[in-house]
């Protein structure tokens, strides 16, 4: 083992490099997308602006920022103006110039106004543009649905409530904000008593949003998921055991049939054997998985009724199909959550053996072809060394360095499961989380299980390496 620390700590240091690297790549890959991580939940109103603000100051994505606006900012225009207003109404209007453009606005009005015996409900609209715009330009919509003339070009976006928070994401990225209020009353005048609460979010400098996103990536600090309203941790807590024990369960099995196989045709080849095995093994490796997956499910779920036909587990459902009414192991029983999943867990985990191990039969039969010519195979056959001593000490170990690399690498892999496969099966792992993310376009989910994905892949190739070298002396030494 001499000389395999140094090999070590060189390795691990590839190894920080790369976790750097890769880490940046996620960033710069994100960042290219259009939006914010935090725009999609402006658009769920279980989420106040104020902690959508805070969110994206604490991922050290924006600078938060809060005003007032009172009465005396706005400033009172005639309705003839404003094209396609209502005369017996009253209109004020102000202009906001902001130094950046605002990630997301959000208004709030301090409270209701009565005149005289009348309680009044205020209009507001908003309109945003890179450049002033005169108000006789602006279109006044009736109704969201309207359609604004040809004449045209710009229109206000028309809130109906001012008591909640008014909220626009993607709207309002613009250097001038316009705001203009309605009071359904004419000759008024704006009470005095009037705020508005300002709350707006600008962008922090991208070297700055670097730094954070790598404190938050190396501390595991992954937000909040916009599709499941939960942290991101919480859902790959869930996510990943599903995932790790199908493909996880899956690799060493197919390893396990795989390597044995592959020598043993190796070291009889031109026999029978061989060729059945060789022929299964080309019929599964040209296997769509898919048509595997489905097949399987239509005979033995469907038809024999032997399977589930979805899911991962009853998780203590007792109706027709589940664990207790198929099998007679109910909850209560102490074998029960094992059989569960166990049940749940057989066709998914057949499906991925038979595609997989096509590949290690013939890839170890291949590399145990390539060892049995080398010159210390006869010398070993010419000393009268048993033929179990040849084909297991001498031929299998050096025919295992290409098998060491595939199979760490497909543990590390299995934590991305496989998209098609866990849609099939219904059983909702990593690889299904992933794709949804981005279609939803979850920046955190995404973004978090990207990264412990390709954590998993560098670790995988570390400990290839350090397999190469106890394996290998030559290895660690060059």
């Amino acid at each position: 083992m001499a000389g395999l620390g140094p090999y070590l700590v060189k390795r691990a240091i590839q190894a920080a490099i790369t976790i750097f690297v890769v880490t940046s790549i996620i960033w710069a890959l994100f960042e290219a997308m259009p939006g914010d991580p935090t725009d999609a939940f402006y658009a769920n109103p279980n989420y106040k602006a104020e902690d959508i603000a805070n969110m994206a100051v604490s991922f050290g994505l924006a600078d938060k920022h809060v005003e007032t606006l009172t009465a005396k900012a706005f400033t009172p225009v005639p309705a003839s103006q404003i094209p396609n207003s209502n005369q017996q109404y009253s209109y004020f209007y102000t202009i906001l110039s902001f130094n950046q453009n605002p990630r997301a606005v959000s208004m709030t009005l301090n409270e209701s106004y009565e005149y005289g015996n009348k309680t009044v409900q205020y209009g507001i609209y908003v309109f945003s543009s890179p450049e002033k715009v005169p108000l006789d330009k602006i279109y006044l919509k009736n109704s969201s649905n309207a359609e604004v003339p040809s004449q045209y070009k710009y229109h206000w976006t028309s809130y109906d409530k001012l008591g909640s928070s008014i909220q626009s994401v993607g709207v309002l990225p613009k250097k001038y904000v316009y705001v203009l209020i309605e009071i359904p009353l004419k000759g008024v005048q704006i009470s005095p008593q009037m705020k508005i609460a300002l709350l707006y979010v600008t962008d922090k400098p991208l070297y700055e949003r670097y730094v954070f996103f790598l404190k938050d990536m190396f501390t595991l600090n992954f937000g909040i998921s916009s599709i499941y309203h939960e942290p991101v941790w919480t859902i790959l807590e869930q996510r990943v055991p599903r995932t790790l024990l199908w493909f996880g369960l899956a690799t060493l099995i197919t390893y396990a049939i795989g390597i044995p196989l592959g020598t043993y045709i190796a070291w009889r080849r031109g026999g029978a054997a061989e060729g059945a095995v060789i022929g299964f093994s080309l019929f599964f490796y040209n296997m769509p998985s898919f048509w595997l997956a489905l097949v399987f499910l239509w005979i033995f779920s469907y038809s024999l009724g032997w399977t589930p036909i979805s899911g991962f587990a009853s998780e203590g459902y007792t109706g027709p199909g589940s664990t207790c009414a198929q099998l007679g192991i109910c909850p209560g029983n102490p074998f029960y959550s094992i059989v569960d999943y166990g049940w749940h867990l057989i066709l998914p985990l057949t499906v991925i053996v038979l595609l997989g191990v096509a590949g290690v039969i013939l890839l170890q039969r291949t590399s145990m072809l390539e060892t049995l010519g080398e010159d210390y195979i006869l010398t070993a056959k010419a000393k009268g060394l048993p033929e179990k001593v040849v084909r297991n000490k001498h031929a299998r170990r050096n025919a295992m360095l290409p098998i060491i690399t595939s199979f760490v690498l497909s543990l590390a892999y299995a934590i991305g499961g496989a998209v098609i496969l866990e849609q099939i099966f219904s059983y909702y792992g990593v690889g299904y989380t992933y794709l949804q993310a981005l279609m939803g376009q979850d920046f955190f989910l995404a973004g978090a299980t990207l990264y412990i994905i390709s954590l998993l892949v560098i670790f995988g190739n570390v400990l290839a390496d350090v397999l190469y070298g106890i394996l290998d002396p030559r290895v660690r030494l060059q």
